[in-house]
Formats: structure tokens, sequence, C-alpha cells
């Protein structure tokens, strides 16, 4: 396959005016590539993840985090963007990022997370007024109300991590408000939406106070919320190539690198 025909695909289901603004996507890394044979999904680009690619083959990985987010004025080994650049440009690695779009995408990053917990997903919790269906968060039900207890258990077995809470005005959970990833700006929004639990990552001390007694919030870590977006990208790949008609169809795989920087220590 063609490295801008996989472009064009990629874009035509995840349009870059449904991603944030100021976020980083697309192609970062042409690697001298035009020819695209195997694919690699990963969350973020590591060296494990780079070495991982060359050991199966893949000419190119599909991010999630941008490798390339600030301007770059140079390329050197003892930094971290730097070296990665060179090493994937040195291993004829081709670089693409899909990011907040693939956030807004139906099946994005907000519905795997919603999926795995066995909720069923209500309404986008912040619609994009453009494209219908698409936008961030969405606000989910269980199909039997929960106490708070069983369902901060069943959020642990499934992002497997320790988890920070606080508590809200109700003790039964019916409706729930999900932003993967780094989503605690919403709160007002999850508050607004009637929901009776706020489940997002990288939540400051002070927006804990803001919610408590309000709405039920709880941040399982960023990385445990978005653990299942490098095969969620993975089974989009497959959708939109298994009908290519123009070339060989490329071989996708999803990337087993725990690349998670975040240790705990119980």
């Amino acid at each position: 396959m063609q490295l801008d025909h996989l472009i064009e695909l990629i874009h035509a289901a995840l349009p870059l005016e449904t991603a944030m603004k100021g976020d980083k996507l697309g192609l970062q890394v042409q690697s001298n590539r035009n020819e695209i044979s195997s694919i690699m999904t990963t969350l973020e680009v590591t060296d494990e993840v780079i070495t991982e690619a060359q050991n199966n083959g893949c000419d190119c990985i599909v991010t999630f985090h941008p490798l390339i987010f600030s301007g770059l004025f140079s390329l050197q080994e003892n930094d971290r963007v730097g070296r990665l650049c060179s090493k994937l440009i040195r291993s004829g690695i081709a670089l693409i990022v899909a990011h907040t779009n693939f956030d807004a995408f139906p099946k994005g990053t907000s519905a795997l997370l919603t999926s795995e917990l066995g909720l069923k997903i209500d309404r986008i919790l912040i619609p994009d007024e453009r494209h219908k269906g698409r936008g961030i968060g969405v606000v989910a039900s269980l199909a039997v109300a929960s106490d708070c207890e069983t369902l901060l258990s069943n959020i642990r077995r499934v992002c497997g991590s320790s988890l920070r809470y606080s508590e809200g005005k109700v003790s039964e959970i019916k409706h729930i408000a999900i932003v993967g990833g780094s989503g605690s700006s919403f709160i007002e929004e999850a508050i607004n939406s009637g929901a009776d639990c706020f489940i997002t990552a990288d939540v400051k001390y002070h927006t804990f106070h803001r919610a408590k007694g309000e709405i039920m919030l709880i941040d399982p870590g960023h990385y445990e919320m978005e653990r299942f977006v490098p095969q969620g990208l993975a089974s989009l790949l497959n959708e939109f190539t298994s009908g290519y008609t123009l070339g060989k169809t490329p071989r996708i795989i999803c990337s087993e690198i725990n690349t998670n920087p975040v240790q705990y220590f119980n």
C-alpha cells in the first residue's frame, strides 16, 4: 500500500477537523518510505516499541500519542524525541499519529473503555456540531444500578490500576460520564450531563474538591484508561484496508509493549 493512500484512508475515517485544536496529527516521520507492507499500532512510541516493530518487520507505526508535539530545532541522541525520530529514520519506519480525532471517533477511546466496563453508551458527552455521531467523551449507563464499591472494584479489574476517587451525592450509580485520558477539564460538562459518576484521568487535587458531593469522580490513570486504544486502532485499520484494491493489503499487528512510564509502590 502506498503511504499517501494509507494516510488518506486514516483521515477519511478520522477527519482532522474532529480533533482538538492544536493537536499534532498525521504523518510525523516519513523515513524515506513510500510503500507500506506491515503496520504496528501502539499507544505511544518508545525505544522498545521501535525495536518490536523492527523485529516484526513493520515499516510503519500508527501511534495514538504524538511523538513530535512541540517544535523541533535539532535531532540529538540525548533528547528523547530526537533519539526516537533518528531511530525511526535509520530503521526506515514511517510514523503516523491518530490522537484526538480517534478520541472523537464513535468507536474511539472512551467507547472502548465503556465496552470493557460492560456499559451501554447513551449519548456523546460533548458532541461535535459538524460531525454527527462524533465528539469527546460519552455518557453511559449500567443495566442495573451499582453501589460505589462494586463499581470501583470493576474499574480496578478492567484498568488494572489503583484508583483515586471522591464521593458524589448518591450511593447508587446508574449513569456514568467517561472521557478517556486527560479529561478533568470537562468536569462541568460531566456534572451538567446528569451523570452520577465521572471517570477520567490526570485529575488534580482541587478538581476532586469541585466534584465532591456533586458527582463521584474516579481517576484510574492515563495509560490505564487508554490501554485498549492500540487494539481499537488495529481493528479500524483492518476494517478499511481489507477492501483495498490498489495494491497489496498491509499486515496489521498490535504492539504488546507496556509503554506506561508510571509505576506504583503498594
